[in-house]
């Protein structure tokens, strides 16, 4: 298997399955307090958040940022990679989200 392909090509299909698993195992972690729904909601919030703030300390590292690293919030300034890690990774998080809270909403 050619590493470097899939690192060059597939990076942000890695992340996306990375987020589903650690959504899925914060899920499972909350559900001992939350209903199932409300757990889901916690763990793909968390995904979206942890990758959102990796690639903001990747940036931060990059560009050699002092603190207080504010300028780090500026997204559109991060590379090509660190973009493509987070927004797929984020859209699909979010995306999840609102699948599971309107199928759980019940009728209106």
């Amino acid at each position: 298997m050619n590493w470097n392909y899939l690192q060059q090509h597939w990076d942000w299909a890695g992340h996306i399955i990375e987020a589903l698993f650690m959504a899925a195992i914060v899920a499972m972690l909350v559900r001992i307090f939350l209903s199932w729904r409300l757990s889901w909601i916690v763990g793909l919030a968390f995904a979206a958040g942890h990758f959102h703030g990796r690639e903001k300390r990747d940036y931060e590292v990059s560009v050699h940022m002092k603190p207080p690293h504010l300028e780090g919030y500026y997204f559109w300034r991060w590379s090509w990679d660190g973009t493509t890690d987070f927004w797929p990774t984020a859209i699909i998080c979010f995306v999840l989200i609102f699948i599971v809270a309107k199928n759980s909403a019940g009728p209106r």
